[in-house]
């Protein structure tokens, strides 16, 4: 009878410390897993500082005449916004929104990655923007949402409260949103009047 107690204490020992081993093991690969999703994260947020600042350098060769809103004529507007967003300077400036928008994409704070990729859509249609809305996209006012964007990035790495956006920024959405909501309407009206027609 001895014998079968001692095995027995023996065989609930060898449970309870195979268990405790298995959730040390969980445990620990949970933690290391977090400080994993940590560190690409915040490699993620670093490499998008990075190309939020290529896009500020970059701004500062803006050719003068694709943000003043200063054409004679609507037409001759349209015209320059045409011919900036086939321009050199914007091929260069498009090159840095691939990687921005990945990094951007990473981040796992809602509020920051949609105002981000909002501002990185803008930015990427600064000329359709321009067209519609002269002047509107001007490298003050695409620098002044560049660095708003800094700000909040750099607030959500500190774990501070992520600052509401400035009156220009929402002017920008404002006027974003807008310009999304006029063409849905246009390719509804399409859609409807072919549908129409058919």
């Amino acid at each position: 009878m001895c014998d079968w107690i001692t095995a027995a204490f023996g065989l609930g020992g060898t449970l309870i410390g195979a268990m405790l081993s298995f959730r040390a093991t969980v445990y620990q690969q949970t933690r290391l897993a977090g400080e994993r999703r940590e560190a690409r994260e915040g490699a993620a947020a670093a490499a998008l500082a990075g190309e939020l600042i290529r896009m500020r350098r970059h701004l500062a060769g803006m050719p003068v005449e694709f943000g003043g809103g200063e054409a004679r004529d609507r037409i001759a507007w349209v015209g320059l916004m045409t011919t900036a967003r086939e321009s050199d300077w914007n091929a260069g400036f498009e090159e840095i929104f691939a990687p921005a928008e990945v990094a951007a994409y990473t981040l796992r704070h809602e509020v920051l990655r949609t105002r981000i990729l909002d501002v990185l859509e803008i930015l990427n249609h600064w000329w359709a923007v321009n067209a519609i809305h002269p002047g509107a996209m001007n490298k003050d006012s695409m620098n002044a949402v560049l660095k708003s964007s800094l700000e909040w990035l750099g607030a959500w790495q500190r774990e501070e409260p992520i600052p509401a956006p400035s009156a220009a920024d929402l002017r920008l959405f404002e006027l974003w949103q807008q310009i999304q909501s006029d063409r849905l309407t246009k390719k509804r009206r399409g859609t409807s009047r072919h549908r129409s027609e058919g």
